[in-house]
């Protein structure tokens, strides 16, 4: 509020004698939009005037003016507002002697520039949008867009305030998360324009927007407008981590790969918003530090085989821990944690390894593959037992391929070898060898014994 100020002036009388005249400060504050969108007009002349004053001002880039001026009484003002292609306003205002005026808000209508008026409409669609995407609720991004649509004539101009129809807006397919639009139904401007607000919801997708108009019996629909909603920030319940492998030959082979995803949801389980950054970090090799999701919220990084050598306190050798990290919507560090096995050369052990099969009889044979650390080979390690011998059958684990796994289950397998029924009792040689090849390298083991 400016205080008003006081200046005096001296009057002559007929009689020949003076009597004096306060004057006091008055300020006229006013802005100036366009009457089919609301947005502030820069540049426009406001002429103020009465009986005995007047002056002139432009409006500045907010569209807003301001008048100082000297009153000795409450006076009535004309404020008339002119602008290229714009119609001219005139406003009148009373400002009473000793305070300050707040102005109505001035819409200055835009000129139809074309030369004859449009015709019927006969067609709508989307002129302009304030954003491609926008978040979900209480996602820190910006949750709502405003659609601007044109509806047009049959020769492309858009109608006129003469031929202003209601627009009506839908939604089509929706995640269907509480999202709206608002208003459902204008009536367009007079540059034939018609505006809607889509506000999001707390599910993340693809939102459709669709205008129409109901105009002599008929129905025009404009081409469905997609909007995309984009979750929020990440939450801890929604965060997870996997890997290509979980069991590699890192141990004793180092530059080797394997990717690291991690999984990224909001609260409410859609896909974080894209570039969502994630941190890493490992206790075995090398691992990218940081990835930024994508729109189903997923980030992948390289784990690199490498120095150091992991050795987890509870695991054992072979085992890291990979941790990766971000910041949930109150920006407290979350985290979520995976356990990736190294694993390295072969190792064959088996039991016994030397044997006497007796004539008609058996003999179970027990053997442990892993590497050196216990642990179980990569995925696709396979593993192939030969028995060479006269009247000797075999069975059990004699081929094996391992799957993509940690537990050391797959580190023990057995055979029996048996001697074939028969009424000689000789002593025949067999010759047993146990073969091992697959991403962590090769190993063999052959023994022999005798069967009667």
């Amino acid at each position: 509020f400016i205080q008003s100020c006081k200046n005096s002036t001296q009057i002559v009388g007929s009689s020949g004698g003076t009597s004096k005249q306060i004057l006091k400060k008055s300020t006229v504050n006013g802005q100036v939009v366009t009457e089919s969108s609301g947005i502030p007009l820069d540049s426009a002349l406001v002429f103020i005037s009465s009986s005995s004053i007047s002056q002139v001002t432009y409006t500045n880039s907010q569209g807003k003016y301001t008048f100082q001026i000297e009153l000795g009484s409450t006076t009535t003002f004309s404020i008339t507002t002119s602008k290229s292609n714009y119609v001219n306003d005139t406003t009148n205002i009373t400002v009473t002697y000793g305070n300050d005026y707040n102005a109505p808000l001035i819409k200055l209508a835009q000129i139809n520039t074309g030369t004859t008026p449009s015709g019927n409409p006969k067609s709508i669609y989307l002129i302009s949008q304030s954003a491609s995407s926008i978040g979900v609720k209480e996602s820190g991004s910006i949750e709502t867009a405003r659609l601007t649509f044109e509806v047009q004539d049959s020769v492309g101009n858009p109608i006129d305030i003469d031929h202003s129809v209601d627009v009506y807006f839908y939604l089509g397919s929706s995640p269907g998360g509480g999202e709206s639009i608002e208003p459902t139904v204008i009536r367009t401007n007079t540059l034939g324009k018609a505006s809607v607000n889509l506000t999001s919801g707390t599910k993340a997708g693809a939102v459709q927007i669709i205008a129409k108009i109901n105009f002599g019996g008929e129905t025009i629909i404009s081409k469905p407008v997609s909007i995309s909603i984009h979750g929020g920030l990440p939450d801890l319940n929604h965060f997870s981590l996997s890997a290509e492998s979980i069991n590699f030959p890192g141990y004793d082979i180092y530059g080797l790969k394997d990717k690291i995803t991690v999984y990224v949801g909001d609260k409410y389980g859609n896909p974080v918003k894209p570039q969502t950054a994630v941190y890493f970090t490992t206790t075995g090799g090398i691992i990218e530090g940081s990835a930024l999701t994508n729109n189903l919220g997923t980030g992948t990084v390289s784990l690199l085989s490498a120095a150091p050598k992991p050795d987890d306190s509870i695991l054992g050798p072979g085992f890291a821990r990979i941790t990766a990290s971000t910041a949930n919507e109150n920006l407290n560090t979350i985290l979520t944690q995976g356990i990736i096995l190294f694993s390295g050369t072969p190792r064959i052990i088996v039991i016994p390894s030397t044997f006497d099969i007796p004539n008609g009889g058996s003999q179970q044979f027990n053997y442990t593959i892993s590497d050196e650390n216990g642990n179980p080979l990569a995925k696709g390690t396979s593993i192939t037992v030969t028995v060479d011998g006269t009247s000797v059958g075999s069975q059990g684990n004699l081929s094996v391929t391992l799957p993509d796994t940690q537990d050391r289950a797959w580190t023990k397998f057995n055979f029996m070898v048996f001697d074939n029924v028969d009424t000689v009792n000789v002593a025949s040689p067999v010759s047993i060898s146990i073969l091992t090849t697959g991403p962590n390298g090769s190993a063999i083991k052959t023994f022999s014994g005798i069967s009667r």
